[in-house]
């Protein structure tokens, strides 16, 4: 969904108890497409904390991708260091200001501008993180910590209020290095998430299979969401030990999260706290959830019962009859 008003594109994820919004990009002259604040109209699906995911930050890419290639970074504001990661001003400034924007890229839940001399912006929203494009005369909100002034009279502000989130600048050809990347598993939707690989990583392992592709040091960007979404998709329940699974197993799953993930992307995220239309109605992925959040309700295809059982602290969902499997205890 897009959505423009009064010259502002408008990506956020906003992590609260039971109010969350997605990084999403508002381009329309549709006055009618609005934000409701009406808290009846509020989907809550996990009364926690939720982070973005994959497809929302994906999702934010592409939208900025549109406005963003060829423009040049004239100027850098900084308004408040204090981050999840201290902001280096001085090293920002001589890497990113008076640089074009050449390329954006995404790394797991990191969106990285690739800059005309070969380094590259990186942005982590957190929780609360929003990525604001808008022209300058905008006014500053209170939690607007830093402005990339465009030369084109617009500029693009990271707006969190927890400041979570992370803004920083990495040296041209450096990008390999960097620190928050060393430690990151395979891209979900790139041609190494393959049955074999997959199976090699569980190999001998007793962890439940739903925590397994939660795993970031194996597969990134599988939050709890898309993670439950697509073991109901390859049949296999969520408490499963990883090293349990048939080689016919890892191939649906390896399948599953690749479509589950694409359909959300192609959806333009998951929203657990919705924009609706003069007509009343959602968009999302949300509407697409055959089992997250559906504690109790009857299954999309067979009409059981959703359980929810807790797994090393988060919510899972899945449907007893879909999902059966001779490995898994029925008390489990």
């Amino acid at each position: 969904m897009e959505h423009w008003s009064d010259g502002v594109l408008d990506f956020w994820s906003d992590g609260v108890m039971q109010n969350f919004s997605t990084p999403l990009l508002h381009y329309s002259n549709n006055p009618s497409l609005q934000y409701s604040s009406n808290p009846s109209l509020h989907h809550s699906i996990n009364p926690t904390f939720v982070m973005p995911e994959l497809p929302e930050v994906e999702t934010i890419r592409r939208g900025l991708e549109r406005v963003l290639i060829g423009e040049t970074i004239q100027q850098i504001k900084i308004h408040e260091t204090r981050l999840r990661q201290p902001v280096n001003v001085r090293k920002l400034r001589r890497l990113i200001a008076g640089q074009p924007v050449r390329a954006l890229h995404r790394r797991a839940k990191y969106l990285l501008c690739e800059m005309g001399n070969g380094a590259h912006l990186v942005v982590h929203l957190g929780m609360s993180g929003r990525l604001l494009y808008c022209k300058k005369s905008h006014p500053l909100q209170k939690h607007d910590h830093v402005q990339f002034i465009f030369h084109n009279g617009h500029e693009l502000r990271f707006c969190d209020p927890r400041r979570f989130g992370m803004v920083d600048a990495v040296l041209p050809g450096k990008l390999q290095d960097y620190n928050h990347f060393q430690n990151l598993g395979i891209e979900p939707l790139s041609p190494e998430l393959t049955a074999g690989y997959l199976h090699a990583r569980a190999k001998g392992l007793s962890r439940p299979i739903k925590n397994f592709l939660m795993d970031a040091a194996i597969i990134v960007g599988v939050g709890n969401i898309y993670a439950s979404e697509s073991l109901f998709r390859a049949g296999i329940p969520p408490q499963k030990p990883s090293g349990k699974l048939s080689r016919q197993e890892w191939e649906k799953l390896a399948q599953a999260v690749r479509e589950t993930l694409a359909l959300s992307i192609d959806a333009g995220g998951t929203t657990l706290n919705d924009f609706y239309n003069s007509d009343g109605e959602m968009g999302y992925f949300q509407q697409h959830l055959m089992v997250y959040g559906r504690d109790g309700e009857p299954c999309r295809a067979c009409g059981s019962k959703i359980r929810r059982l807790v797994q090393a602290g988060r919510s899972s969902f899945y449907c007893p009859r879909c999902q059966k499997s001779k490995s898994v205890k029925r008390n489990a």
